[in-house]
């Protein structure tokens, strides 16, 4: 066994240990000895010392060791981890001009997360749903490389071995799938990309659109929720076919969507490329009622369904944009138990609550948190904004007004 063997065989035993804990720890035992031992010989005394029994026979032991302590460059490297989302097969011609084919599986553990890479006849463990999100596999003599995307990757050589839901393994050791997810309220302008599960709450159509070359293209959006916010998902060109059609309440799974910030501060998961996507489709047909959210609990850059009464009447005017477009405008300052806010309306829903009188109750969706001119917090209408008068106020009649 030599010392990356047995260095791994360190780690799986305790796992307390970093790599670099061990490493010095063989460092320093070999310089006790005043470089006399071997690597090998430190190590198997630092192992020792730790109450780790080291076998003599490598092929009796199948090292494993956590995502967080694989490097690029190791050799016969063996993982147990839970498949969190598998990408379909693609072909390539070799420079023989015979085809290849590639398939890939993203991996995880308590400690971190893996691409896996399987080559020709091993993709079709991933082609038949042997491997699939969710199982818990063990790899076996897989070799470690760094991708093109400078992310580590586990490839499977001729000596490699996949194990589908080993029978030794305890299933509380690796996280579940709802787990390995990120809240949807958490998200921020820090993470790079995303994987989330929720229910769909608003779906806005598909629209195409033309890119540079002249090529058509589509994008669709749609918002989703969880127990601790909302976002906004934007589907773009082959992924919004493959989404298909979609409706509230269906459960969708995103895996590894990229995170956006827009101009305003809004957060969005762009769904495109390889991004993975599963929907569930509910059997519940009945409308998603949303997050209704208080005015003390809004915060700049958020996206909010507010309900609150009117409480003056509409200030409504035309202003020169920074085109020098004459849009109408609509202020409206909203109120409720926790506090009040102003917020702005444009274009058409300038048009649709100019005429709204102090008293009515609204619900607004889609409302974005945004400091105004004067530097006080505002809510601000977009694209995907919508106003549903909730109540309108009573009106008294002549008899009542004399009294």
């Amino acid at each position: 066994m030599d010392l990356e063997q047995i260095v791994q065989h360190i780690l799986t035993a305790r796992r307390d240990l970093t790599r670099e804990d061990v490493l010095r720890k063989i460092y320093d035992k070999k310089s006790s000895g005043q470089d006399y031992f071997l690597d090998e010989v430190a190590a198997r005394i630092v192992a020792s010392e730790l109450g780790i029994e080291v076998p003599n026979n490598q092929e009796t032991f199948q090292p494993q060791i956590q995502i967080k302590n694989l490097v690029s460059g190791l050799n016969d490297v063996s993982i147990t981890a839970r498949v969190i989302a598998t990408y379909p097969t693609q072909t390539f011609k070799r420079s023989d001009l015979t085809e290849g084919k590639v398939a890939r599986a993203l991996l995880a553990d308590k400690t971190g997360k893996l691409k896996l890479v399987l080559w020709d006849n091993n993709t079709n463990l991933i082609e038949t749903g042997k491997i699939q999100a969710g199982i818990i596999i063990r790899v076996l003599h897989g070799y470690l490389r760094e991708g093109f995307d400078g992310q580590l990757e586990l490839h499977i050589g001729r000596r490699g071995e996949i194990q589908i839901a080993p029978s030794d393994v305890n299933e509380a050791d690796y996280p579940t799938m709802d787990q390995l997810v990120d809240k949807i309220g958490s998200i921020n302008a820090k993470n790079r990309t995303a994987r989330v599960f929720g229910a769909v709450s608003d779906v806005y159509p598909a629209s195409e659109f033309k890119r540079k070359d002249g090529s058509a293209g589509k994008v669709r959006r749609l918002r989703l929720r969880d127990a601790t916010g909302d976002i906004q998902a934007v589907f773009w060109n082959e992924k919004v076919d493959e989404l298909g059609d979609v409706n509230p309440n269906d459960q969708l799974r995103i895996v590894d969507a990229r995170v956006r910030t827009q101009p305003d501060g809004r957060i969005e998961l762009h769904v495109q490329d390889a991004v993975q996507i599963k929907k569930t489709e509910s059997s519940n047909t009945a409308p998603t009622k949303p997050t209704v959210h208080k005015i003390a609990d809004v915060r700049e850059g958020g996206v909010y369904t507010i309900e609150a009464s009117i409480a003056s009447s509409p200030d409504s005017r035309e202003v020169t944009t920074g085109q020098g477009e004459r849009i109408l405008m609509t202020a409206i300052d909203l109120t409720d138990e926790t506090g009040k806010i102003t917020m702005t309306f444009w274009r058409k829903h300038a048009e649709t609550t100019r005429e709204l009188s102090a008293g009515t109750h609204v619900r607004v969706r889609n409302a974005y948190a945004k400091k105004g001119f004067t530097d006080p917090l505002e809510l601000t209408s977009r694209t995907l904004t919508t106003v549903e008068i909730v109540s309108k106020p009573e009106v008294l009649d002549a008899r009542n007004k004399v009294e």
